[in-house]
């Protein structure tokens, strides 16, 4: 299994919603270096921001798959 099928399973185990029908999220980040994901919470551990693994400093913010395209048309 691949971190990225991972990171989706963990964004179908979100909890349940608060009012107005908002959903809490956890934020997670992928180290650019070695391609290990993280939450915010597990970032939040360190009093640096890097990777436990292989001890990168730099992230990309992960976001969810867009499950269909969307068209845009010009003018």
């Amino acid at each position: 299994m691949s971190e990225w099928d991972e990171f989706l399973e963990m964004e179908e185990e979100r909890g349940q919603p608060l009012p107005y029908g908002i959903k809490p999220r956890e934020v997670y980040y992928m180290c650019l270096r070695c391609g290990h994901i993280m939450s915010k919470s597990e970032l939040d551990q360190y009093d640096e921001i890097m990777c436990s693994r292989c001890g990168g400093r730099i992230f990309l913010k992960l976001r969810s798959p867009v499950l269909r395209p969307r068209k845009v048309y010009a003018i």
